[in-house]
């Protein structure tokens, strides 16, 4: 008989690891909730079209096993970004300020470059963009020198100067929309961390040539790789799973329900937030207690709505739409995506998805509101990122997930894939 093991969260890290195992071992899956997915959420529409309202967006160059993984699934995905002899569309990026009503608008074809009369071409904006790139090649070089080391990136936007203005903003943007962390947060965390993402998926933001030509959205939707994924093993699958705690025996692992429950395994895999994970370990050791209690969460909500008040012309906000205010030490910015960019979304779906709204939403032009949780990544969490792999193994336990690296998909699925490769199972 094959080894038993159970996988607790059903996010992409979980069902990866899950969907490797089981070609070796009995798979069980739970899932605290009544999905699977995570922050991979693809919703059914009031008109029934699928939108992805988290994650949407993946690098070709960055994301190496997540397009392995969808190679395996046969996964289609298309670029965002198209030319043609006339045109060119796909996502664009704005910065729009709430208070003023200006913006900074990085709108891709002609109908965005007419509605905001050419000012992207003006020659201090596109000096912002210059300054950007320059100045992320000079951190990437005080970074590799050691010279960011302890530093947080307020502090270090301090000693790089092409980082000013403008280009700040377009940096700090960025940082908030891949980590989804607010832009405090963002000011507090270590530089040396995130210039090393930055540099990582160089093919996500900012933008430039090789993200024209990196980015990919998944043709028919996040939900088509989850059901992909789940499918092999739809029969071990719990949602809704209510565990009390995990105990660890010499024998194997029990997991013990609310409901008085007790189910035995060979080994456990903890998929899931690693907060949530050291909640159910009875009798955890001094190392997970350590390494797993580093890490807090944030509960962002986001909210799907068509209430268009706040934000600029919709010509002008074809992808990530970021509405900021000057507040505290620097700003406070939601994070919208317009789904109309979306591949098969028709362009007369008037639906934005909201992160962190700092704006009113009127009532009756919400479609859909949930609460993610997602890393936050501050100088105690990120030093506990390279040891996070000495805890698989101990005690018939293993743990993957996103904040095994930079907290991104790819992240993830690299965590999910040394997991099994640890059990022996190779991808």
């Amino acid at each position: 008989m094959n080894k038993k093991i159970a996988i607790i969260g059903g996010g992409i890290a979980g069902l990866t690891a899950a969907y490797l195992l089981r070609e070796k071992y009995d798979i069980t899956l739970f899932e605290k909730s009544e999905r699977l997915g995570g922050n991979a959420y693809t919703l059914t529409t009031p008109d029934g079209e699928e939108v992805d309202i988290a994650t949407a967006a993946f690098g070709k160059f960055s994301y190496k096993n997540v397009f392995r993984l969808f190679e395996k699934l046969n996964i289609e995905t298309i670029r965002s970004f198209r030319m043609n002899p006339f045109n060119v569309s796909g996502p664009g990026i704005s910065y729009y300020n709430l208070d003023t009503k200006h913006g900074l608008f990085f709108t891709p074809g002609l109908k965005g470059l007419m509605a905001q009369h050419f000012a992207i071409l003006r020659p201090d904006h596109v000096m912002s963009v210059l300054q950007l790139m320059r100045g992320l090649k000079k951190a990437q070089a005080a970074a590799r020198r050691e010279e960011l080391e302890g530093l947080t990136i307020e502090e270090a936007l301090k000693q790089l100067p092409l980082l000013r203005g403008d280009a700040k903003l377009l940096f700090i943007g960025c940082l908030c929309l891949m980590s989804s962390m607010h832009c405090n947060e963002v000011l507090d965390a270590p530089a040396g961390f995130f210039i090393d993402k930055l540099k990582v998926y160089n093919d996500i933001i900012p933008p430039t040539p090789r993200s024209l030509r990196g980015i990919h959205l998944v043709k028919n939707g996040t939900i088509s790789y989850v059901r992909a994924l789940s499918a092999p093993y739809r029969d071990g699958i719990m949602l809704n799973a209510k565990i009390k705690t995990v105990k660890r025996q010499d024998a194997g692992v029990l997991v013990l329900m609310e409901d008085g429950g007790e189910l035995l395994f060979d080994k456990v895999v903890f998929a899931c937030n690693a907060d949530q994970a050291l909640r159910l370990l009875q009798e955890p050791t001094n190392d997970e207690q350590r390494l797993l209690g580093a890490w807090k969460y944030n509960e962002g909500t986001i909210v799907v709505h068509d209430d268009h008040v706040q934000f600029p012309k919709r010509e002008l906000m074809k992808g990530f739409t970021f509405l900021y205010q000057d507040r505290g030490r620097y700003i406070e910015t939601s994070v919208s995506g317009s789904l109309w960019a979306l591949p098969n979304v028709s362009n007369k779906n008037n639906l934005i998805s909201t992160q962190y709204p700092n704006f009113p939403i009127a009532k009756e032009r919400r479609v859909f509101e949930k609460v993610f949780r997602t890393p936050i990544f501050d100088f105690k969490s990120c030093a506990t990122i390279r040891e996070l792999p000495s805890l698989n193994g101990v005690k018939n336990t293993y743990y993957c997930g996103s904040h095994f690296g930079f907290g991104l998909h790819e992240d993830a699925v690299t965590s999910a894939i040394e997991v099994a490769r640890r059990l022996q199972v190779d991808f």
